[in-house]
């Protein structure tokens, strides 16, 4: 499985959660990775701005605490979510 770097964990949140900024935008229910090719958890929710979006990661099996400042991977065959723009 290839895997490209998408951001960085920024801080934990309530429960089992992360938030994160990434590059671009991720499907909902993605999994994402550590360095180590270690799944970390799946995204819940995408938010912020299109250019430099922020998700909120449900982290399974591990303390969100101590993945504070990990660097996030994603399989690389992942495709971004596509944004509708308004209609006129």
């Amino acid at each position: 499985m290839s895997l490209k770097k998408i951001g960085q964990i920024l801080h934990s949140g309530p429960g089992n959660k992360a938030i994160a900024k990434v590059d671009a935008p991720l499907n909902l229910g993605a999994t994402v990775f550590d360095i180590r090719k270690k799944p970390i958890g799946v995204v819940l929710d995408v938010f912020g701005p299109v250019s430099s979006p922020y998700v909120e990661i449900e982290v399974k099996g591990r303390n969100p605490e101590k993945i504070v400042n990990y660097q996030i991977f994603a399989p690389s065959k992942s495709r971004p979510i596509k944004v509708k723009g308004r209609k006129k």
